[in-house]
Protein backbone atom coordinates (compact mmCIF):
# COMPACT_ATOMS: atom_id res chain seq x y z
CA UNK A 1 0.00 0.00 0.00
CA UNK A 2 1.49 3.44 -0.97
CA UNK A 3 1.75 6.09 1.75
CA UNK A 4 -1.71 8.10 -0.39
CA UNK A 5 -3.58 4.91 -0.56
CA UNK A 6 -3.01 4.46 3.49
CA UNK A 7 -3.94 8.52 3.49
CA UNK A 8 -7.33 7.75 1.64
CA UNK A 9 -8.23 5.32 3.84
CA UNK A 10 -7.58 7.23 7.27
CA UNK A 11 -9.38 10.43 5.73
CA UNK A 12 -12.10 7.92 4.67
CA UNK A 13 -12.54 6.49 8.13
CA UNK A 14 -12.45 10.17 9.89
CA UNK A 15 -14.66 11.96 7.61
CA UNK A 16 -18.04 11.42 9.14
CA UNK A 17 -16.23 12.34 12.70
CA UNK A 18 -14.70 15.43 11.35
CA UNK A 19 -18.27 16.67 9.67
CA UNK A 20 -19.62 16.55 13.05
CA UNK A 21 -17.25 18.77 14.69
CA UNK A 22 -17.84 22.07 14.90
CA UNK A 23 -14.71 23.60 12.95
CA UNK A 24 -15.53 27.36 14.00
CA UNK A 25 -15.19 26.65 18.06
CA UNK A 26 -12.58 23.95 17.94
CA UNK A 27 -9.77 25.92 15.47
CA UNK A 28 -11.00 29.32 15.67
CA UNK A 29 -11.07 29.89 19.85
CA UNK A 30 -14.82 30.74 19.50
CA UNK A 31 -15.51 29.02 22.35
CA UNK A 32 -13.94 28.59 25.80
CA UNK A 33 -12.96 25.40 26.50
CA UNK A 34 -11.53 25.63 30.20
CA UNK A 35 -14.73 26.64 31.70
CA UNK A 36 -15.84 23.39 31.49
CA UNK A 37 -12.42 21.99 32.65
CA UNK A 38 -12.72 23.86 35.84
CA UNK A 39 -16.05 22.40 37.00
CA UNK A 40 -14.50 19.00 36.22
CA UNK A 41 -11.23 20.09 38.10
CA UNK A 42 -13.24 20.83 40.96
CA UNK A 43 -14.90 17.44 41.45
CA UNK A 44 -11.44 16.48 40.97
CA UNK A 45 -10.05 18.36 44.45
CA UNK A 46 -13.83 17.95 46.19
CA UNK A 47 -12.91 13.75 45.88
CA UNK A 48 -9.47 14.07 47.03
CA UNK A 49 -10.25 16.59 49.74
CA UNK A 50 -12.97 14.52 51.12
CA UNK A 51 -10.42 11.17 50.68
CA UNK A 52 -7.80 12.96 52.42
CA UNK A 53 -10.06 13.91 54.92
CA UNK A 54 -11.78 10.86 55.88
CA UNK A 55 -8.71 9.07 56.03
CA UNK A 56 -7.16 11.18 58.48
CA UNK A 57 -10.36 11.05 60.62
CA UNK A 58 -10.21 6.96 60.68
CA UNK A 59 -6.22 7.25 61.10
CA UNK A 60 -7.42 8.64 64.09
CA UNK A 61 -6.70 12.74 63.81
CA UNK A 62 -9.97 13.81 63.69
CA UNK A 63 -9.34 17.78 63.60
CA UNK A 64 -6.85 17.34 60.67
CA UNK A 65 -9.48 15.03 59.02
CA UNK A 66 -12.04 17.91 59.45
CA UNK A 67 -9.91 20.30 58.08
CA UNK A 68 -9.06 18.77 55.04
CA UNK A 69 -12.52 18.02 54.36
CA UNK A 70 -14.12 21.16 55.37
CA UNK A 71 -11.82 23.84 54.64
CA UNK A 72 -10.11 21.89 51.36
CA UNK A 73 -13.45 22.01 49.62
CA UNK A 74 -14.53 25.43 50.49
CA UNK A 75 -10.98 26.78 49.30
CA UNK A 76 -11.69 24.74 45.93
CA UNK A 77 -14.59 25.86 45.40
CA UNK A 78 -13.54 29.60 46.04
CA UNK A 79 -10.53 29.20 43.66
CA UNK A 80 -12.81 27.50 40.87
CA UNK A 81 -15.44 30.27 41.40
CA UNK A 82 -13.16 32.83 40.63
CA UNK A 83 -11.96 31.38 38.01
CA UNK A 84 -14.93 31.31 36.38
CA UNK A 85 -15.73 35.03 36.94
CA UNK A 86 -13.14 36.00 35.06
CA UNK A 87 -14.83 34.28 32.51
CA UNK A 88 -18.67 35.31 32.47
CA UNK A 89 -16.22 39.20 33.24
CA UNK A 90 -15.28 37.88 29.52
CA UNK A 91 -18.78 36.98 28.44
CA UNK A 92 -19.94 40.56 29.55
CA UNK A 93 -17.26 42.31 27.66
CA UNK A 94 -18.07 40.82 24.43
CA UNK A 95 -22.06 41.19 24.95
CA UNK A 96 -21.30 45.07 25.86
CA UNK A 97 -18.92 45.28 22.51
CA UNK A 98 -21.12 44.18 20.54
CA UNK A 99 -24.17 46.19 21.38
CA UNK A 100 -21.67 49.06 21.29
CA UNK A 101 -20.74 47.91 17.26
CA UNK A 102 -24.44 47.58 17.11
CA UNK A 103 -25.26 51.08 17.89
CA UNK A 104 -22.89 52.68 15.97
CA UNK A 105 -23.51 50.87 12.84
CA UNK A 106 -27.06 51.84 13.47
CA UNK A 107 -25.90 55.07 13.65
CA UNK A 108 -27.24 55.26 16.94
CA UNK A 109 -24.76 57.30 19.90
CA UNK A 110 -25.37 55.53 22.98
CA UNK A 111 -26.05 57.45 26.11
CA UNK A 112 -22.60 55.60 27.80
CA UNK A 113 -21.08 57.17 24.82
CA UNK A 114 -22.56 60.01 25.41
CA UNK A 115 -21.83 60.56 28.77
CA UNK A 116 -18.44 59.50 28.55
CA UNK A 117 -16.74 61.40 25.76
CA UNK A 118 -18.39 64.75 26.42
CA UNK A 119 -17.67 65.25 29.95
Amino acid sequence: MSSNEIFDSIKKSTKSAYDKIDKQAVFHLDEMVTPKLVTFFYWILLFAFITKGIGDIFEGDFFRGLVWVVGGSLTSRVACELMIVVFHINDNLHSINSQIKENSEAGHDSSFERDYYHH
